[in-house]
């Protein structure tokens, strides 16, 4: 069960009218609601396709592998060049760490580079109405997990990732290349393909009574 479901017999609807913080007839949301299913965006709903001298310094980038069955991730630094975890001139081996390639050996043979936006992504994590709907389950999670998010520099970001050049113990689940390029922008060691992996077994994972 989310923590969505968890909480819902204890917040009450803010959106009716009237006087009061909950108004004057308030109503539990019940854990059905659609609110409730909504999911919070990642980092990799914001994403856009750009041509390779449409690039920044400081960019998170990745491409599409076999067909879209995962993205590959990586920190260009211009010039033509990316940081990213890879074997000699592969995503895949038995030397996997965090190397400087160009961007053609990055690409691999992709036709299109993509970029994260995290300005857009800032602006929905801070938006104030980021769960549609008001009252108490705003409050806590403010408190809890805080609404702000750091963005580092094009400069600080190259060099937190060229700090971590032929480091990087890799690991699909807890270390990706994803996670490496996200920290690199954000501070946050975070992985949207494990996210939604976890999200996606969670589903059919019928709970014990």
């Amino acid at each position: 069960m989310s923590i969505f479901g968890s909480f819902s017999d204890f917040i009450r609807n803010t959106a009716c009218d009237g006087g009061g913080f909950f108004g004057p007839e308030p109503e539990f949301i019940p854990a059905t609601s659609e609110v409730f299913k909504k999911k919070r965006k990642k980092a990799c709903d914001f994403k856009r396709t750009v041509s390779d001298s449409e690039l920044r310094k400081g960019d998170v980038i990745g491409v599409h592998r076999i067909g879209g069955v995962y993205d590959h991730y990586g920190i260009y630094t211009g010039n033509g060049k990316v940081i990213h975890f890879s074997d000699e001139g592969s995503d895949m081996g038995d030397d996997i760490r965090i190397r400087r390639a160009t961007l053609s050996q990055f690409k691999n043979g992709a036709s299109n580079v993509f970029v994260i936006d995290f300005e857009a992504y800032r602006d929905y994590v801070e938006n104030p109405e980021l769960f549609d709907f008001r009252g108490l389950l705003k409050l806590a999670f403010d408190d809890l997990f805080g609404n702000e998010m750091t963005i580092y520099s094009p400069e600080e970001t190259v060099e937190r990732a060229e700090s971590q050049l032929e480091k990087g113990k890799y690991n699909l689940v807890v270390n990706n290349c994803e996670h490496f390029a996200v920290w690199c922008k954000t501070g946050k060691h975070e992985s949207s393909q494990v996210q939604n992996f976890l999200e996606a077994i969670g589903s059919v994972i019928i709970p014990m009574s």
